[in-house]
């Protein structure tokens, strides 16, 4: 690895590494998760499990990158041949969710470009599903290509192809921005939420706790889940981060403040939400439970509506709010793609990093066409629940299962505190090798079971198979083939 591949101070690998972590789910999906399990015993629980899987399972991916200087697969291989195959198949798994998650973008790039002039009209609702998806009648009917997300599509490529064309030189610099100015836009749409009328109720509702729900261990599989996902580990993501730090920079403190900061960017942003969703109930007279929703039609068609009512500086509210998704957005997805450019960039150190990186957005791009189709929404919906609820539970478990039992004992805590202004102790081993292990597992059992009893949100039991089932079951064969065709040894 050459000096120039190296990020250029600990603190653009925080906001990098923030920037990755913070995404779509932490404006999206915390906000809705805190209102379903329980308001502030939520956001408890999602503390605890930061503590415990979240930055035990974070600190091992970056400190297993720095160590070998290597990608996921190589990084893994280290450690002992055969487990390069793990890394290939969070690899793979990572360029699956960077298919779909650009028809994302692409949603945030038509939504920025409204804002301006609040383009979506009263009727939010239709103006998201049939103005911009066009979204057919169900996952069957495929119908056509949805030209506002395949437009869409082509400038969020390339505004992630030129933050990391150049690599580590070229993200360093994006990140700087795209990693600092959402707190600064989010604390403008605080100030401006906690302001408007009704926002109180928005609020209490968010951070009151119901300690009487620390009691559903529905609660706390989905606080365990949200941590996991949210910090973009069994990705490949913070492994190939990590490869990018020189070997003797600091580690825990790093790992501590990414922890933190993306945690930051998911409790902001429930005040933010709640606060605007309380006005909106407010302003229409109806209680705000009527007006919460989750996944993409809380930020498309709810959120688009409450800016609307709002008596002064829509637009302005709509081009900040919008302008912070397409930043956490296009980190995230530049963090998926570079994953993927720093393992092909050790195993063909001649070829320039433009050209991997064009390679790499070709391919990804061709893999992103069936998104924008009217069935596009579905096939999402469908891959993004087998990706994240099966293919990366099964790479967590492996990594902290491989690491924490067949690994010479202690050499990477040995490492890491080396390294580190902060040591860790047992209780990390702890965690890595039995807590982390055990409770994906477990929720690795658990949704199958679910799965088994009811079928994801009724779609038929072909789509599920073939959109859903296979990609995942290819994911490490497809890594296998990779591996013998790009090994030179």
């Amino acid at each position: 690895m050459t000096k120039e591949a190296h990020w250029p101070s600990g603190w653009i690998f925080v906001l990098a590494a923030i920037g990755s972590a913070a995404g779509l789910g932490n404006l999206w999906r915390f906000p809705f998760l805190a209102f379903e399990y329980g308001g502030g015993s939520f956001v408890l629980a999602v503390v605890v499990a930061n503590i415990v899987i979240g930055i035990p399972l974070l600190l091992l991916e970056v400190a297993l990158g720095q160590m070998s200087g290597k990608g996921a697969p190589d990084a893994l291989g280290s450690v002992r041949k055969a487990f390069k195959y793990v890394g290939w198949f969070a690899l793979m798994l990572g360029f699956l969710v960077l298919t779909y998650y650009m028809a994302v973008v692409a949603w945030g790039v038509d939504y920025f470009a409204s804002a301006f002039t609040l383009g979506w009209g009263s009727d939010t609702s239709s103006f998201f599903f049939n103005d911009i998806l066009n979204v057919s009648e169900g996952v069957g009917v495929v119908g056509g290509i949805s030209w506002p997300v395949l437009s869409g599509l082509l400038l969020a490529y390339a505004l992630v192809y030129f933050s990391v064309w150049k690599g580590v030189r070229s993200v360093s610099k994006v990140v700087v921005w795209t990693a600092t100015l959402p707190f600064v836009i989010l604390l403008i749409l605080l100030l401006r939420a906690v302001t408007l009328p009704g926002a109180g109720e928005g609020i209490l509702l968010y951070i009151t706790p119901q300690f009487s729900a620390l009691l559903n261990p529905q609660l706390w599989l989905e606080a365990f889940s949200q941590v996991f996902f949210s910090l973009s580990v069994a990705f490949g993501i913070m492994i190939a981060y990590g490869s990018l730090k020189k070997e003797s920079s600091e580690i825990t403190k790093n790992v501590g403040l990414v922890a933190l900061g993306n945690f930051l960017v998911s409790f902001i942003s429930g005040f933010v939400v709640f606060g605007t969703l309380g006005y909106m109930a407010q302003a229409q007279g109806v209680p705000i439970t009527n007006v919460v929703a989750g996944g993409p039609s809380l930020v498309f068609v709810v959120f688009p509506e409450a800016i609307s009512l709002m008596p002064a500086f829509n637009s302005l509210i709509a081009v900040l709010f919008f302008g912070t998704l397409l930043m956490l957005a296009i980190d995230s997805a530049f963090s998926l793609f570079e994953a993927l450019a720093v393992t092909f960039r050790n195993r063909y150190p001649r070829v320039p990093t433009k050209k991997i990186a064009l390679g790499i957005a070709a391919v990804t791009f061709v893999g992103s066409l069936p998104f924008t189709t009217q069935a596009g929404l579905y096939f999402l919906d469908i891959l993004d629940h087998f990706v994240v609820n099966y293919g990366l539970i099964t790479v967590g478990f492996l990594e902290a299962l491989l690491v924490g039992w067949l690994w010479k004992r202690g050499a990477l805590r040995v490492f890491i505190n080396k390294n580190s202004e902060w040591n860790v102790g047992i209780g990390w081993e702890f965690a890595i090798k039995y807590f982390a292990p055990l409770f994906l597992g477990f929720l690795l059992v658990s949704n199958i079971v679910r799965e088994i009893r009811e079928p994801y949100e009724g779609y038929p039991t072909w789509a599920l198979l073939y959109i859903g089932v296979v990609p995942i079951l290819l994911a490490p064969v497809i890594g296998f083939i990779l591996e013998k065709l790009t090994n030179k040894e």
